[in-house]
């Protein structure tokens, strides 16, 4: 989510919103967002409470200094709140999970109602530095591919839209992100991010959902 820093539930009148950014910047936002953090984190440990049946032991709950960590049996998801790289006058709330532990749980619905209004994209790093260059020369050798690429003219990254799945693909040197290019829904963006993985497979990504 992305909002101006003087909505923020922490804003003062005597504050100032930053101009630039800085290690003072962030922790300003932090603070600032703490208490929107809070709320988001309270509302999401309600729902999974609701929607899993957890009991209290099995939750482990942390929140303060703008960050929130929340660990179920099935899965653990944290809520951070920063200042926006693209504009230092506004500030980003990002909810992530960051762990699945369940195989059957990617495609449990309880979790797609959970979180597709909180995630619309996935996001894979790698163990190691990719070469992109020789991703893009491996793609471009797969003719239904070629006009669905594009990439940078150093080679430091490239974009696949596939139409069929409705899905963006974005890489560099350190990660791969998935987005849908329709209206977010969890389901579908976890099972296309599957199909792509297959179709990714001739370029020896060798990538799978857990």
């Amino acid at each position: 989510m992305l909002g101006r820093i003087r909505k923020l539930s922490g804003y003062q009148k005597h504050h100032h919103v930053p101009d630039g950014h800085s290690d003072a910047a962030q922790n300003f936002v932090r603070k600032a967002g703490h208490l929107d953090v809070k709320a988001a984190a309270d509302q999401l440990y309600s729902d999974i409470r609701s929607l899993f049946g957890y009991k209290r032991r099995e939750f482990d709950y942390t929140c303060e200094d703008g960050f929130a960590w929340i660990k179920t049996p099935d899965f653990d998801l944290q809520i951070r709140i920063d200042q926006c790289l693209e504009d230092a006058k506004h500030f980003v709330l990002t909810t992530e999970i960051v762990a699945l532990h369940t195989d059957a749980i990617a495609a449990d619905e309880r979790f797609h109602a959970c979180f597709t209004h909180h995630c619309d994209q996935l996001v894979v790093e790698f163990a190691c530095p990719i070469r992109v260059e020789d991703k893009i020369d491996a793609l471009e050798d797969i003719p239904e591919l070629t006009e669905a690429m594009t990439y940078e003219p150093d080679g430091s990254g490239f974009e696949l839209k596939l139409p069929k799945l409705g899905l963006r693909i974005q890489v560099d040197e350190s990660k791969m992100s998935f987005s849908l290019l329709t209206l977010r829904n969890l389901g579908k963006l976890l099972d296309y991010s599957q199909k792509a993985f297959d179709i990714l497979a001739r370029a020896e990504f060798g990538l799978r959902l857990r």
